[in-house]
């Protein structure tokens, strides 16, 4: 019996099949059942009765679930106080909103990289929504999303605010006026998809004003959304200060709206009672290194050479 098995038969359980685990694991379903089977064999017991299409725990497999998951945590502890940071390994399986990855994600990589040089990282960029479901399905370690959002099984620390305002090309020859959401609605919204965490705030700035909300184009990539608004496609909410470089160039123009859009605020989310050593490293290093709290003072040039 080794770590291994026991990771396994826990990544079975938590993923509800043999299919699931073997690619959450980033391995092969012929490998998973190879580990349960040498498990099995050591314990002298059959852990999972195969008769059903998603695995179902026996009696004495119900009885391993949580000397197993102490096992784990204890032997992830051991390494990570006892041993050096580099002789650490494993895998942190991260979600991270568009926003994230196309500016500081690089630095977070970095550091976790340069401290632990032996653990892995798998890297999952999408919306909020999705990236929470994966999180709660126990397909991810950790998620940094745009918040807030409530999940009874999940925690979430604060990494900061973002300022988001309406933005466009300077083709559209916009009014240099202050703009409120029944004049905006004049030229085609684009937005990101149903399921970010933006959607719904534009949605209730329209409505809250007595305007209609109608997105021309809805995409689930940040980056996309304002490259179709630099070509004078539409009018988009996008993050002040992660695209001062182009209001500088003059690719895009601030609008000037009203009422103004309540900042965003930003989270980095994981399991409740996580105690995986590796993971709550991880999760330490991305309140440390979040810019979303330091960007008053920094040009955007600057912040995304840094990221």
């Amino acid at each position: 019996m080794n770590i291994i098995q026991l990771e396994t038969f826990v990544r079975i359980v938590e993923r509800g099949s043999f299919i699931a685990a073997a690619k959450s694991l980033f391995t092969t379903q012929s490998t998973v059942s190879a580990r349960v089977r040498e498990l099995e064999q050591h314990l002298g017991a059959k852990l999972f009765d195969r008769s059903h299409h998603r695995a179902h725990l026996t009696p004495k497999g119900q009885e391993l679930v949580p000397y197993a998951r102490q096992v784990i945590e204890l032997a992830a502890s051991i390494g990570h106080q006892i041993g050096s940071a580099e002789a650490v390994s494993g895998v942190i399986r991260l979600g991270v909103v568009g926003l994230v990855a196309s500016t500081w994600l690089p630095r977070l990589v970095t550091a976790l990289r340069d401290r632990y040089p032996r653990v892995a990282l798998r890297i999952y960029v999408n919306l909020t929504r999705i990236l929470v479901d994966r999180l709660r399905d126990g397909d991810l370690d950790l998620a940094l999303i745009a918040g807030p959002v409530t999940e009874p099984r999940l925690q979430s620390q604060s990494l900061g605010h973002d300022e988001f305002v309406w933005m466009a090309s300077p083709q559209l020859k916009i009014p240099n006026k202050t703009l409120t959401p029944r004049e905006l609605q004049q030229w085609p919204i684009l937005s990101l998809s149903e399921e970010s965490h933006y959607y719904p705030v534009i949605e209730r700035w329209f409505s809250d004003n007595a305007a209609t909300y109608r997105a021309a184009a809805a995409c689930n990539s940040m980056n996309v959304t304002a490259e179709l608004t630099m070509m004078g496609l539409g009018v988009s909410l996008l993050p002040r200060i992660c695209y001062s470089d182009e209001v500088r160039s003059k690719k895009l123009c601030v609008l000037r709206t009203t009422p103004k859009i309540p900042p965003v605020e930003f989270f980095v989310m994981s399991k409740n009672n996580e105690n995986h050593p590796l993971i709550l490293a991880a999760a330490g290093l991305t309140t440390q290194l979040t810019e979303f709290s330091r960007r008053a003072g920094r040009s955007g040039r600057d912040r995304r050479s840094a990221a």
